[in-house]
């Protein structure tokens, strides 16, 4: 029997954006899922879906109890509410490609981390460029996860009987980048499916694209880079591991410097486009 699997949404004043996502999980090809909608400011996005005629058994609603208690808590919270080991990942405004869920769920069972190729979208789902789609299938060791996943790790699916990993509640931001480094410390590798089956919405203002969001970045990632230095990670792997985030992290950081200047004077550039020019092979 096929598997399940269940996708696990954080909704947080997501009111424009929650169907088309929720649609996008209903359109899936695959059909034993579960979609957990764990809402985190009290509202009825069941009677909200309802008005879009999105019903559907599969979609369970769980709440964190709480108002804006924040996009870990919430995550942790449905996780905790799923029915199967197998995690999906999906936000509020992002969306699945329909094909999603029956190319993936084949390679879960040997594999206990997957990432996908990702089509990031501006606000309006006008494609803007592609991370990480390689038209292959490959083994990423840990230290070499960033250079194709060079930026958002929000594609992911994974075992959480072999990755027991939670989302850390008190940082806030990058929060999917500390989520993979402690799926490093039960795995040295992910298995990356090259193909863009993740939709990544890039909204207007946001968390991590809006006012001082340079400062905020930067300042997560002088945290991780200490962190890994620590050993604060327990990689299955350390030294390769280490190395090799330390290395990305370190140019992620120097990138994010200069990224305001840079977009200034060049608008229409992302981030992922100067990250990407300068990352060694």
């Amino acid at each position: 029997m096929s598997p399940l699997i269940s996708i696990v949404m954080p909704a947080y004043r997501c009111a424009n954006t929650l169907a088309e996502s929720v649609q996008s999980a209903m359109a899936q090809t695959y059909d034993n899922w579960e979609l957990v909608i764990s809402i985190d400011d009290g509202e009825d996005y069941a009677a909200l879906l309802a008005e879009h005629d999105l019903t559907d058994n599969r979609i369970r609603f769980v709440n964190t109890g709480g108002i804006g208690t924040g996009s870990s808590n919430a995550r942790n919270v449905g996780v905790a509410a799923a029915r199967s080991n197998y995690i999906a990942v999906l936000d509020a405004d992002d969306l699945f490609t329909a094909d999603k869920l029956e190319i993936v769920v084949p390679y879960l069972k040997e594999h206990p981390l997957i990432s996908t190729g990702l089509q990031v979208t501006d606000s309006k789902l006008a494609p803007l460029r592609q991370i990480g789609v390689t038209q292959d299938h490959r083994i990423l060791p840990a230290g070499r996860y960033k250079w194709t996943n060079l930026s958002m790790d929000s594609m992911i699916l994974y075992d959480r009987e072999r990755l027991p990993i939670e989302y850390d509640k008190d940082q806030p931001c990058l929060v999917d980048l500390d989520l993979i480094l402690k799926a490093f410390c039960h795995t040295d590798y992910c298995y990356h499916i090259g193909q863009p089956l993740h939709l990544y919405r890039k909204q207007a203002i946001s968390i991590s694209n809006g006012p001082e969001a340079t400062d905020k970045f930067a300042k997560i990632k002088r945290m991780l880079i200490k962190r890994i230095e620590s050993k604060y990670y327990e990689f299955a792997d350390f030294e390769k591991s280490a190395a090799g985030f330390l290395q990305f992290l370190q140019t992620s950081l120097a990138t994010e410097l200069q990224f305001t200047q840079q977009s200034h004077d060049n608008p229409g550039l992302l981030f992922e486009d100067l990250l990407e020019s300068r990352l060694s092979p």
